[in-house]
């Protein structure tokens, strides 16, 4: 029984990625998931609430995980002493962000689905979390740095998130052209030189 439990789970799930890509997850429907999987709606309900069940049950994991990695990055990093932040800044940031292009791509439909298809859902603003937390950890950089007796230049706070944006929208574009891996991480090393010099010139590092 627990076999065939797992199966008709396994194959409303297939069903439903497939109808979350195609539609994305406003214009999908429970009863056209249910025809997908070849079931009835009801034995659909009786496994999941709704939709947006069904669409957390196939993004929670590989989202939960790179984000409490990217977490785990900016508090490491925030524990290192003010001298090694401003030392080792672009080669720590470029080590890490390597780690999360391959948690990404370990879970490419995963991130299709949080990128591109779900408006409407509690993952719409995945990455607007992780930029507002990277805005943050911009001036807790700038406020160690500072007091450490470091010359650093001011930058006002919502041209930060506007930068911190760009550079977070931007690496999740290779998400939404379906770059193979090895070109994601071309194109985000690329992308991280432009910011890099970019934020030195800004802050006169």
């Amino acid at each position: 029984m627990r076999e065939k439990d797992d199966s008709a789970r396994g194959k409303i799930l297939e069903a439903a990625k497939a109808e979350f890509m195609e539609r994305g997850f406003a214009e999908a429907s429970m009863r056209t998931i249910a025809e997908r999987a070849g079931f009835t709606t009801g034995m659909l309900y009786s496994r999941f609430a709704d939709k947006s069940e069904i669409f957390r049950e196939l993004v929670e994991g590989p989202a939960d995980e790179l984000y409490n990695y990217f977490m785990t990055v900016q508090n490491e990093f925030a524990g290192y002493s003010p001298e090694y932040q401003r030392r080792e800044m672009h080669p720590y940031v470029a080590q890490k962000i390597d780690r999360m292009v391959d948690l990404i791509y370990d879970n490419f439909d995963a991130f299709k689905l949080i990128i591109c298809k779900s408006d409407g859902t509690s993952y719409e603003y995945y990455v607007d979390k992780m930029i507002d937390v990277e805005t943050e950890s911009t001036f807790r950089f700038i406020d160690a740095v500072r007091g450490a007796g470091f010359q650093i230049a001011d930058i006002r706070k919502d041209l930060a998130h506007m930068l911190a944006s760009a550079m977070f929208n931007g690496m999740f574009e290779v998400v939404m052209h379906d770059l193979s891996r090895d070109d994601a991480r071309q194109y985000i090393l690329k992308l991280q030189e432009f910011f890099n010099a970019g934020w030195d010139k800004l802050l006169g590092l």
